[in-house]
């Protein structure tokens, strides 16, 4: 290892304080550049700095607060007068702390924010902190816009005259409308746990199960007609209907379906093919009796003749 002397220490020292405006340039750009809000407090919990992010998010300037003096409390609570804060009882702690508050913008609107402070120290005494704030109003906005959506699918799914289901991407139902409950007397925790092979008609099951295999492996859509047994515990047919869905790269997300009852429909197929049926054989009765009349009529034509011949001199 080289001797550190004083000449050579003397010729270091330029170097390190040439350094250091440009580590203090790229600590500048990191923190304007950073997404998250950024604040520094003194002891007295008064802001000494604001990054691009904090003065988006309060809609003041770091020359204008720190002009006023303006504690971070002030700053974002400006109606809140002497009552505390998550903020201020955070920084007062001294300690690391994570919470959440509600900072309000210069403009008066609120703000959701997670933030969290850590105390700047020097041996046991605090001399500010450091506070990083994240602010939540897209996440809320975005979680309020699905859980009204999520709502208004439920009231879709219950009200509709369909049996609606969902199921994971691997094919286990995780949500199945009030109508199947009711329509097939199982409990939802059954139906849940077990799915639908304990109410389908035992001839059913081989193409049932064949064509959601099938589907769940190929990612295509899945389309059945079998039978289920109801709660009366007679059997009705059934159309099963799922599609999957997908996230913006492609994979299931999960399987939306219906189970839509036929029973009337197919037994008024069933109705209208045997009558067709019935039809097209008295034609077909019809057709004979008339190629047999034809031919009696034929015959006796020819003994007509016939003995019109044997008479004539």
């Amino acid at each position: 290892m080289p001797r550190v002397t004083p000449d050579s220490a003397r010729q270091t020292l330029p170097v390190a304080l040439q350094a250091r405006p440009k580590l203090e340039a790229v600590a500048r750009t990191l923190t304007e550049s950073a997404d998250l809000a950024l604040f520094m407090t003194d002891a007295q919990q008064h802001c000494t700095y604001m990054n691009a992010a904090a003065e988006a998010l309060t809609g003041r300037t770091l020359a204008e607060v720190v002009a006023q003096g303006q504690s971070l409390h002030a700053l974002v609570h400006p109606a809140a007068s002497g009552a505390e804060s998550p903020i201020a009882r955070a920084l007062a702690k001294g300690t690391r702390e994570r919470g959440e508050d509600v900072f309000v913008h210069r403009g008066g609107h609120p703000h959701p924010v997670a933030f969290t402070v850590s105390p700047l120290r020097e041996a046991d005494t605090v001399l500010g902190a450091v506070i990083e704030v994240r602010d939540l109003t897209a996440e809320r906005q975005a979680a309020a816009a699905l859980q009204t959506s999520e709502v208004r699918y439920r009231f879709l799914a219950e009200t509709i005259p369909v049996q609606v289901w969902t199921a994971t991407p691997d094919g286990l139902l995780d949500y199945v409308s009030g109508r199947a409950v009711s329509e097939f007397g199982v409990p939802l925790e059954t139906l849940l746990s077990e799915g639908w092979l304990n109410v389908l008609h035992p001839e059913d099951r081989p193409l049932a199960i064949e064509r959601w295999t099938r589907a769940l492996r190929s990612g295509e859509g899945y389309e059945a007609e079998f039978r289920l047994r109801l709660a009366s515990g007679q059997y009705a047919w059934y159309l099963a209907r799922a599609v999957p869905q997908r996230d913006a790269h492609g994979r299931i997300l999960q399987w939306l379906g219906t189970n839509t009852n036929i029973h009337e429909q197919r037994e008024s197929q069933q109705r209208t093919e045997a009558l067709l049926a019935e039809v097209a054989k008295q034609a077909k009765e019809t057709e004979a009796a008339l190629v047999r009349l034809r031919a009696e009529k034929l015959a006796a034509e020819q003994r007509v003749a016939e003995l019109e011949a044997k008479s004539s001199p």
